[in-house]
């Protein structure tokens, strides 16, 4: 690849007479370089591309998160957008957040009087839905075909597969249930551990989706990504 290594892998062009190239030189690094060509057309980095935002909006690890800026940061600069497409310390600062956040949504949900003895309990479900969360066993697992459409844009679909928690209910449908349910004070707290439990069980529920990403070969694009990265994992976390 010494012969492209100045080039774009889009824009490869030789100068005979000052690079003093045989003509079977010549043709060997133009084979060099149209392979290099076809292999930038071919989803070959997608499958890596779609680990990296599991790892990072799925499980919040920081390694993940400063491999995808750098990945993405040289496309997202050039097209105008800030450096980072991801805050691992906003993340972190998120789900310090997150369980009096829900907290303080579903509590109105119970009578005034349940309320206090029911923050705790709602707290620390919340704080198991979170950890459940993050750890979730995902792996991007191929890349299907790349397919030109509209403005240049190709796109491929990667086939992914995650290990979540699987529990009776969702959060979500428990706390409701309990709230319409009228339960007395005592029950609901029974409830909320119990749940809980659940969510601190292994992660063993085979979860499988596709993550879409793009890129734009005629732009000197050189990553593959997916600006709605977050929907596909909303969508994952919506039977959760």
């Amino acid at each position: 690849m010494a012969a492209c290594a100045t080039h774009s892998f889009f824009d490869c062009d030789f100068n005979h007479n000052k690079m003093n190239f045989s003509i079977k030189t010549s043709a060997a690094a133009a084979l060099l370089c149209l392979t290099a060509l076809s292999q930038a057309a071919e989803p070959s980095s997608a499958v890596a591309a779609a680990d990296l935002y599991l790892r990072t909006l799925v499980n919040h690890e920081e390694k993940a998160v400063a491999d995808l800026n750098s990945y993405l940061r040289p496309d997202r600069l050039r097209s105008g957008r800030s450096a980072d497409y991801a805050d691992f310390a906003a993340l972190k600062q998120a789900d310090q957040e997150f369980p009096g956040e829900v907290t303080a949504m579903a509590l109105p949900l119970f009578p005034e009087t349940q309320r206090s003895s029911l923050k705790k309990p709602i707290e620390k479900l919340m704080l198991a839905v979170q950890q459940a969360r993050q750890k979730s066993e995902c792996k991007a697992l191929s890349a299907g075909e790349a397919e030109t459409g509209a403005h240049g844009v190709l796109n491929t679909q990667i086939q992914f597969q995650c290990l979540l928690v699987k529990t009776p209910e969702t959060w979500a449908q428990g706390i409701q249930r309990m709230a319409r349910a009228k339960l007395g004070t005592a029950k609901v707290v029974a409830e909320l551990a119990s749940l809980q439990q659940a969510y601190s069980g292994p992660a063993s529920y085979k979860y499988e989706g596709v993550f879409p990403l793009s890129t734009v070969p005629q732009d000197k694009d050189l990553a593959w990504r997916n600006d709605f990265a977050r929907e596909v994992v909303d969508e994952m976390f919506s039977e959760f």
